[in-house]
């Protein structure tokens, strides 16, 4: 079941995003997520307190987080998009984390499809995210979900972390 995050999840939420972390810091470091500084248990309050987090829960286990929004991060204005809608005519995923113990079973995509008609409800034309070029699963998902490559750039993540390149992918509604 997907649902908007409550106060209540935010430890389970924080412990999801410290379990991934700490699975890519042990196998292939696919996101440019790093402990303590993003994502974080703040990360959870901010999404939220805007009313964008939504989670994956299933057998009362929280199994995954996203956070979806119209906020454009900086760098996005110097992709190069298909279109220019406006600013509640664009949907942002933030932030998908999927549980590892859970990867590869369709929780992914479940979420994509949820996104796709959440954007489609609130009157979006376009979805948008970023992810790094090297995080394999996640151009995967989004590609075989329909999403392109807008465009590559290297980024200041969450304007913390330098990224080598990172993909701007788009989907168009």
């Amino acid at each position: 079941m997907i649902r908007k995050a409550t106060k209540a999840d935010i430890k389970a939420i924080s412990a999801l995003y410290e379990k991934a972390i700490d699975f890519e810091d042990s196998h292939i470091k696919y996101t440019s997520w790093q402990k303590g500084i993003y994502p974080t248990a703040d990360t959870a309050k901010a999404g939220i307190e805007r009313d964008s987090l939504f989670v994956f829960e299933e057998n009362g286990s929280l199994l995954a987080s996203v956070v979806l929004n119209h906020k454009q991060p900086p760098e996005y204005r110097k992709a190069k998009w298909t279109l220019s809608p406006s600013y509640k005519e664009i949907l942002v995923i933030h932030t998908l984390c999927v549980d590892p113990d859970y990867s590869g079973g369709g929780i992914g995509t479940t979420l994509v499809n949820f996104i796709k008609e959440y954007a489609k409800s609130s009157g979006c034309v376009t979805i948008r995210l970023n992810t790094t070029a090297k995080n394999e699963p996640a151009k995967h998902l989004y590609e075989k979900n329909g999403f392109r490559i807008a465009d590559t750039k290297k980024i200041l993540l969450n304007g913390q972390i330098p990224c080598d390149e990172h993909l701007f992918m788009e989907h168009i509604i």
